[in-house]
């Protein structure tokens, strides 16, 4: 939080976003968590808002500049696409900061995590050597990132069973992804 608190200070000349600066530390932490824990990085976010902008500014009416009859909606989802752009620079800059001085939060272990599975078939053949069988208890709490890093490591045929009820999940505040039980059979599927 310090750090996003540093990363909030510097110049920023927001345009879109109006709040406190501790609100501000609070969303770029959540963020950054948010784009970490689905592997998706602050310029992919940049890209898809800012195509949605686009489209939702297809529903103004260039007579008035306001909203075509029942597309207001997309204009205010357009409102905070933009703020989500400035956020994304602000998490790029708290990133910076976080790689200057070597730390890491759970968002970053995951990315870590998942890539090192995906890109490292040996630490999967190793883990799969020590783990015969696999459990994943409360699957239903699990992110895109925490997915693909088991995915890494025990997919392809490894006998792999999980546990989960999607209307228990407690995590989705913290990113978990509802469909990570609807996928397993995919995901883990037999050889």
């Amino acid at each position: 939080y310090q750090l996003a608190v540093t990363a909030v200070r510097g110049p920023q000349g927001l345009k879109y976003f109006k709040g406190k600066g501790a609100d501000l530390a609070d969303k770029v932490v959540a963020l950054d968590g948010e784009l970490s824990e689905h592997l998706v990085s602050p310029e992919e976010l940049r890209e898809h808002e800012e195509a949605f902008i686009g489209q939702a500014e297809s529903f103004r009416d260039p007579r008035n500049g306001k909203a075509k009859r029942g597309y207001t909606d997309f204009l205010k989802a357009a409102e905070v696409a933009r703020q989500r752009i400035e956020l994304s620079e602000l998490v790029e800059r708290y990133r910076d900061l976080k790689l200057r001085r070597d730390l890491i939060d759970f968002g970053d272990q995951m990315v870590l995590g998942a890539r090192l599975a995906e890109e490292r078939p040996e630490v999967g053949a190793i883990e799969r050597e020590k783990f015969k069988v696999v459990l994943l208890d409360e699957y239903q709490d699990t992110s895109v990132a925490q997915r693909r890093m088991l995915v890494g490591l025990f997919g392809g045929g490894h006998p792999v069973t999980a546990v989960g009820d999607p209307c228990q999940s407690i995590y989705r505040g913290r990113r978990a992804s509802g469909g990570a039980l609807g996928g397993f059979p995919e995901h883990f599927a037999r050889a």
